[in-house]
């Protein structure tokens, strides 16, 4: 894997994260957290298939399995942080978190 192809596939992974972000509005970590999932699915996506002989590192194919990659990376993280929040109960309060955690810290003095 070269350079330029890790570049391609970390720019085509910086799109499809922030535009996965704009799709799926629930959960998350942000506008940077889904480009970041992106970066990271898009080069591994790349790389994966790039071992495996799939794609050539000049082919239009590599930046279509990074975006496969990058898509797939901020979906699960958005399908798995959604059902801990259910399993939770308090789904995206964080100032009922911070309560509790507040209330664990001053209950002994």
């Amino acid at each position: 894997m070269n350079f330029e192809m890790i570049v391609t596939t970390a720019i085509v992974g910086v799109l499809v994260g922030w535009l996965t972000g704009l799709v799926m509005k629930s959960g998350g970590y942000g506008a940077v957290g889904d480009i970041g999932l992106g970066v990271l699915g898009g080069v591994v996506g790349g790389f994966a298939l790039w071992m495996q002989g799939i794609v050539a590192p000049d082919s239009r194919f590599a930046m279509l399995a990074a975006a496969v990659g990058a898509f797939i990376l901020v979906v699960v993280q958005r399908k798995f942080l959604s059902w801990k929040q259910q399993q939770s109960g308090d789904g995206d309060n964080v100032a009922a978190i911070e309560a509790r955690t507040q209330e664990g810290s001053s209950g002994g003095r």
